[in-house]
């Protein structure tokens, strides 16, 4: 136990300031979603407890993101177990985008979305896409690499539906 807290102590010491965490992808991530170059946190929130499974006439959770700057409205995202991913600047709007990967009420097929803070407003540019995950857990760099953007376009990786393997296909995304 000694050991993990000296080596944590002397890193700090060693590095500083410089070895400061820049949160890109988890429950809570920071960005600069007001493009003012100042650093947000962004949180996963449960703002309602499940009650049962809602096929069976429960009530599913809800979650929302939050902002640690009160200029950047919550965001609805409903239910389930949401993870953050700082996508950096996917529009040349100056601001960084934000994906949510969320888990299924049931199964393994997880949805990805990916917002801009748009005049005041967070807007879906690219919209929503499923995950099949076939019950395996996504690396960080895999749920990472799934939206991008090359030639100033926006680009999203989604299964192949029509392949047994469910081969990554890139696809335009299409927003207004």
């Amino acid at each position: 136990m000694r050991l993990p807290i000296i080596l944590l102590t002397l890193s700090y010491l060693v590095f500083g300031q410089s070895s400061k965490v820049d949160y890109k992808i988890g429950k809570k991530i920071h960005g600069n979603f007001l493009g003012n170059g100042k650093k947000v946190t962004a949180t996963a929130i449960k703002t309602k407890e499940a009650n049962g499974n809602p096929v069976e006439d429960g009530t599913p959770a809800e979650f929302e993101i939050r902002f640690s700057d009160s200029q950047l409205k919550p965001i609805k995202v409903g239910c389930c177990e949401t993870i953050l991913i700082n996508e950096g600047d996917l529009n040349n709007d100056g601001t960084d985008e934000i994906s949510t990967y969320q888990a299924p009420m049931n199964g393994c097929t997880y949805t990805m979305t990916t917002y801009s803070f748009i005049k005041e407003n967070w807007i879906k540019i690219v919209q929503p896409f499923l995950i099949p995950t076939g019950c395996e857990n996504l690396t960080e760099k895999d749920l990472q690499n799934r939206v991008f953007k090359e030639n100033k376009n926006v680009y999203f990786l989604a299964n192949d539906m029509s392949n047994e393997k469910g081969k990554l296909i890139r696809r335009k995304a299409v927003y207004r």
